[in-house]
């Protein structure tokens, strides 16, 4: 099976409406910003996508029009994660029925699910869909930790599983290269962590501030990947101040607004995340005044 998981994704926002209706119409505009910008590939519903605060059907709707509208200039990761793993399923079928090119598969929230039950869950996912499949562990907004030992015995199981994104406890990483070998691709979702990332075998990013920063972390990413660090490191000073302003506003409240500034129909958050106050707009005016507006 080929793997489509690229060193380098953006983790798409979800665009709402100020109801908190999901706002499909702004998908042609969101769409046109990556492309434009040479995303290669979008990660759409994961944790930046707002995944959980949407319904099934509104997470496959989100699939077929995000397909509409990329066609086939980007390579599309369905983000597929429930409380229910019938409903992980149902996800992975709407996947592969709206022509995701792959899927993201996350561990249900809130639940602390043991590791017999994690693998389970994935078991019976992989049984629904065809699609190549990247796990992904992120313990701090699940509750739920994969051992390294779980992974790669489903990796080995299930062929289908042909990368790992990983948001806990890097160190795995190393025990998770030599146990799968190159071509298992890890990926990261911490962009301030590149350079670290990079020295534990990481082989890139589905990136979150990708969403204000595309080529600029792209560039970043493909100059570690050829050995030129010191121009990685420059081109990451003279971003990473305007990467920490945005984190420290709540990281999807500021990349929507940004967005939005930018004629980009990237809606807003659905409650209980809320838009930026005045005094947060006036600071993030203030920030980007001279790079983005």
């Amino acid at each position: 099976m080929k793997n489509p998981f690229v060193p380098y994704s953006v983790a798409m926002i979800t665009p709402f409406s100020e109801k908190g209706e999901l706002y499909l119409e702004g998908m042609p505009s969101l769409v046109h910003y990556y492309k434009k910008h040479d995303v290669p590939a979008l990660l759409i519903s994961g944790s930046t996508g707002e995944q959980h605060s949407m319904t099934i059907e509104e997470r496959a709707s989100l699939f077929h029009v995000v397909k509409k509208e990329a066609e086939n200039d980007l390579l599309l990761y369905g983000g597929v994660a429930a409380v229910q793993t019938k409903d992980a399923m149902a996800l992975a079928i709407s996947a592969e029925e709206a022509g995701m090119d792959a899927i993201m598969l996350g561990f249900p929230p809130y639940l602390r699910i043991n590791q017999q039950e994690a693998f389970s869950y994935v078991e019976k996912v992989c049984s629904v869909t065809t699609l190549p499949i990247m796990i992904y562990n992120n313990p701090l907004r699940t509750g739920f930790n994969l051992q390294v030992e779980t992974l790669i015995t489903l990796a080995k199981k299930f062929p289908q599983i042909v990368a790992f994104k990983e948001a806990g406890d890097s160190s795995s990483v190393p025990i998770v290269k030599k146990q799968l070998g190159s071509a298992f691709t890890v990926l990261s979702g911490f962009d301030l962590n590149i350079f670290e990332d990079a020295k534990l075998g990481f082989d890139g990013i589905t990136s979150i501030l990708g969403n204000i920063f595309p080529e600029e972390i792209q560039a970043i990413i493909k100059a570690i990947q050829t050995g030129k660090e010191e121009e990685a490191k420059k081109q990451f000073n003279e971003i990473q101040p305007f990467m920490k302003s945005i984190i420290e506003l709540g990281t999807l409240r500021p990349i929507k607004y940004l967005l939005e500034k930018q004629k980009i129909q990237a809606g807003i958050c659905r409650e209980p995340l809320s838009i930026l106050n005045e005094e947060e707009k006036k600071i993030t005016n203030e920030i980007f005044s001279g790079i983005l507006m």
